[in-house]
């Protein structure tokens, strides 16, 4: 993205170019009117961005930005001209943003990049900041702010309910297992403490006193490391029920809803209480045995007010649901045992946990035979009733092309542990719509037989951002080799102009009988401009395959022809720096889309011309093999005689926006946009390099079913 800004910024610099290549005696206000048009170029460009651009001085300080900081900053433009930039963010991150910009000016080659939050506002914002040296301007700075807050929110969430499941898993194997029978409160309390960030958790219990008054008392404690203990405290043993919550809060515990607050939200006489023992804010969920209020379970949190969220709301009350089941497991021998028997066999507490959990989720055997489906998953699929899914095979919800794909990702979970999570799984809806879904799979017991519990998070939108970034990818490479492909075109375009013209004088506007050697002559002219026609057709060809955006569509791909289509796509590039080598051995076809493959390809072939200096054309090559490995995997090699890839580098050739060319020459997310390609496929891309001996980017595919050879 930087290299974009300086693409930019260097458009509201041309002024100064000019100032130093043209005529001396320019007079001061035609400098002032040339850059108050460049400043007008800069605005019309930037409003075409999303991101905001902006350019400092040497001190740090704001002297350009576009029409999207105010959306960003809530703040006009005009309004923070001169002031230094680290102002805009956060007190505490300030410092990284100043050393980032000391760091950027004297840099001018690789953007640096730091992720920080804005100052003010009630809730935390997210940008990523980008800077680097202005090449241009002596002590300048170029730079881009990227709001990244639906992201960060987005990866939060999702850890934290991958890390809710797995604590509600524990939390219910300590419940079922019987060491744990006479100490239900202990067993679960760490665990629970632990995934909700508490300071403490506890449990109280109710009881009445002579008079009848309904009391509470602390049965259990768990405290964080350099917490203070409260179980023996007089406080937390025999208080009234009714000077420990407000009306409204016994209200909501009697109706089984959970309360959170301050202190100061719980009463007058309670406050003093919660606040001694350091408490900031806290959360009581309530426990219900046989219909009736029988305690809570609670989370105090020490160290700041923060609440906690609807999903951890939601998930926290799961498990003072199993607990509160587990309960009534223990009141007497015959409940006990009715109690035991009914949840072991239908796995109770386990269902009380998913079917509040807001991801889609299923429990299913060893060999993908659904036990238990949520309400989520079966509205995720457009089912009405979750029963409807019951009975069926996991992979029956999935497409038969990638049943595969997905029968991998299920034997990658053992028992009691996670599975790899795979790039992408897309599922199929009950309207035969295709989603996309990102599966976490782990073993767990039901009904005393192994089974797994697989959550998919939506992948939809995230595929869609992806695509994006692909077309963007496209046309960045489609705008380096615009001129190439017009000198491709115009060449056979010359000369079938020119016969055509030949033609025309030579036939004369009155018809006439022609001789034999006219006859060869004009046919001979005739199949040259055929041939032209024909290499023009090739060409658009080419550019129609390489510009479709249908991701997923993919049929049987012949690799010779795409890897001939990139090497005439990229000639212009190739040309001046390389002889192009095709080393092609006899491979089957590939199952792939033409269009995705086209773009992996010639970015590797387009990334191997720029590691060539031009000019020495005899002295470098780059070469194209193709082979069938050991096993039977179709391999493409694209080697070059480059000055090669550092080994420090090498680890990060595949990270988004990382890039090793010059400013304005690479976007950084090439070959992070070809991993992505390749591995979705299912296949891998690997490089290696020996600085100053070249390198070798490794592309391995699977072959489609029943492809026949290609040689």
């Amino acid at each position: 993205m930087a290299q974009s800004v300086s693409f930019v910024m260097k458009e509201a610099a041309v002024s100064q170019e000019q100032r130093e290549t043209g005529s001396a005696a320019a007079s001061g206000q035609s400098a002032v009117a040339s850059d108050l048009v460049d400043t007008r170029r800069f605005q019309r460009a930037g409003s075409l961005l999303r991101e905001v651009l902006f350019e400092l001085d040497v001190a740090g300080r704001l002297i350009l930005a576009s029409p999207a900081w105010e959306r960003l900053v809530g703040a006009p433009v005009h309004a923070w001209t001169g002031r230094a930039l680290v102002e805009l963010f956060h007190p505490e991150d300030r410092d990284q943003a100043r050393a980032l910009l000391r760091t950027a000016l004297s840099r001018t080659d690789v953007p640096t990049r730091l992720e920080l939050r804005l100052s003010g506002g009630t809730q935390p914002r997210w940008v990523e900041l980008s800077a680097t040296g202005d090449p241009e301007h002596l002590g300048g700075v170029l730079g881009t702010l990227v709001d990244v807050t639906p992201r960060r929110l987005a990866e939060e969430a999702a850890a934290t309910r991958e890390r809710y499941l797995g604590a509600m898993v524990e939390v219910q194997r300590r419940l079922l297992a019987p060491e744990t029978s006479g100490d239900l409160y202990n067993s679960i309390l760490e665990p629970l403490g632990r995934v909700a960030g508490a300071s403490r958790a506890y449990v109280f219990e109710f009881h009445r006193d002579a008079s009848g008054r309904m009391l509470q008392s602390q049965r259990a404690e768990w405290c964080a490391p350099g917490v203070s203990r409260e179980l023996d405290n007089p406080d937390t043993q025999a208080w009234p029920v009714d000077q420990a919550f407000e009306l409204h809060q016994l209200e909501q515990l009697h109706r089984g809803e959970a309360v959170q607050g301050s202190p100061e939200d719980f009463g007058s006489d309670n406050a003093p209480v919660l606040l001694a023992q350091g408490i900031r804010s806290l959360l009581v969920l309530p426990l219900v045995v046989h219909g009736e209020p029988f305690g809570f379970i609670g989370f105090d949190n020490c160290d700041d007010a923060r609440p906690w969220s609807h999903v951890e709301v939601k998930l926290l009350s799961g498990a003072a649901g199993a607990l509160s089941l587990a309960l009534e497991q223990h009141t007497t021998d015959a409940l006990r045992v009715r109690t035991e028997t009914a949840l072991r066999r239908t796995e109770a507490g386990f269902h009380l946990l998913i079917e509040g959990f807001p991801d889609p989720v299923v429990v299913h055997t060893t060999d993908g035979m659904l036990l238990s489906v949520n309400p989520a998953m079966a509205n995720y699929l457009g089912y009405q009733d979750p029963a409807e899914l019951l009975g069926r095979h996991l992979l029956g919800l999935v497409r038969r092309e990638d049943q595969e794909v997905a029968r991998r990702h299920l034997e990658e979970a053992q028992d009691g542990a996670l599975a790899a999570r795979s790039h992408e799984v897309p599922l199929v809806r009950r309207d035969g719509q295709v989603v996309s879904a990102d599966l976490v799979t782990l073993g767990v017991l039901f009904d005393g037989v192994p089974a797994r519990v697989t959550v998919a998070r939506d992948f939809t939108e995230r595929k869609h951002m992806q695509a994006q970034l692909m077309l963007g990818d496209r046309l960045a490479s489609m705008g380096m080799l615009a001129a190439g492909i017009a000198h491709e075109l115009n060449n056979p375009l010359s000369y079938v102009l020119s016969n055509l013209e030949f033609l025309h004088r030579a036939l004369g506007p009155m018809p006439r009988p022609l001789g034999a050697e006219e006859l060869l002559e004009y046919q001979q002219v005739l199949d040259d401009a055929r041939e032209g026609s024909e290499r023009m057709r090739q060409i658009v060809r080419q550019l129609k395959v390489f510009s479709r955006v249908d991701d997923a569509h993919e049929e049987a791909v012949d690799l010779h022809r795409v890897l001939d289509s990139v090497a005439q796509m990229a000639a212009s590039e190739i040309r001046p720096r390389a002889r192009l080598v095709k080393q092609y051995g006899s491979v089957p076809t590939v199952r792939a889309n033409e269009g995705k493959l086209f773009q992996v390809f010639l970015n590797l072939v387009i990334n191997a011309a720029h590691a060539i200096p031009e000019g020495f054309t005899d002295e470098h090559e780059i070469r194209l093999i193709t082979r069938v490995d050991d096993d039977g995997r179709i391999v493409v090699d694209v080697r070059d005689t480059g000055r090669g890839i550092a080994p420090e580098l090498l680890r990060r050739i595949f990270d988004p926006f990382f890039t090793t060319k010059a400013p304005g020459q690479g976007t950084g997310l090439g070959l992070s946009i070809c991993d992505t390609i390749v591995r979705a496929l299912g296949g891998s891309i690997a490089a290696e390099s020996t600085p100053g001996h070249g390198a070798t980017f490794r592309v391995s595919l699977h072959a489609a079913v029943r492809a026949a050879p290609v040689a």
